[in-house]
């Protein structure tokens, strides 16, 4: 697999032109940013942010793109997110948030478990593997910080979850289907406004952690 590392680049490049016999004027240029550019900086500047709660928790910083991959597929690990071309072409960057902040979130997992006091890793269930588990939980740890810590992104996301359901496809062994995870997401979003955001995380957590 060809593997390319980019960096993001500073966003705004800022000039000033100084004249003695006029008014001093000032004019900014904006740096045109690569699809690459943005999503990095997108992980930069939102993605790791949202997770700065998990001290114990090293989140990775490195980025990596296989831009042979045009499928929506991402991944992450203790040092760095890969992510596919294809990730980087979809054009809706609320989307492009909750994907990264998933993959993100599956490194946290058990960092929150043990704040709920769950012990060891994610309990299998007789109808529902812990792979499955694994998802639901990760969709919940980043809907959840997406809505108390980037309210714009997360409306732009409500109104694209047609789309999300979509892109994250069929049940497999591993991952439940789009359809499944969506209406899990709403279910937390529902019992959100009859509590709140925070208790309504914290029963979900435990209602996928134990679910059979």
């Amino acid at each position: 697999m060809n593997k390319h590392i980019y960096y993001a680049l500073i966003l705004v490049l800022f000039s000033c032109h100084n004249n003695s016999s006029t008014d001093e004027t000032s004019h900014q240029e904006e740096i045109i940013l690569s699809k690459e550019q943005k999503i990095i900086n997108l992980y930069t500047t939102s993605v790791i942010p949202l997770f700065a709660e998990y001290k114990e928790v090293v989140i990775p910083t490195d980025f990596v793109i296989d831009e042979k991959d045009l499928g929506i597929n991402a991944g992450a690990a203790f040092g760095y997110v890969e992510i596919s071309m294809g990730l980087v072409n979809v054009s809706k960057e609320s989307v492009q948030l909750f994907a990264l902040s998933h993959e993100v979130a599956h490194i946290v997992t058990l960092s929150q478990a043990k704040l709920f006091n769950y012990q060891g890793s994610i309990p299998k269930g007789t109808l529902t593997n812990d792979y499955k588990k694994a998802e639901y939980l990760a969709d919940l740890i980043a809907i959840y910080l997406i809505k108390i810590h980037q309210p714009e992104h997360f409306e732009s996301l409500l109104s694209n979850f047609k789309y999300l359901e979509s892109l994250l496809g069929v049940s497999t062994y591993t991952h439940p289907s789009g359809t499944e995870r969506i209406n899990a997401i709403n279910e937390y979003l529902a019992l959100s406004k009859e509590t709140n955001s925070t208790v309504a995380f914290k029963e979900m957590y435990a209602k996928f952690w134990n679910m059979d």
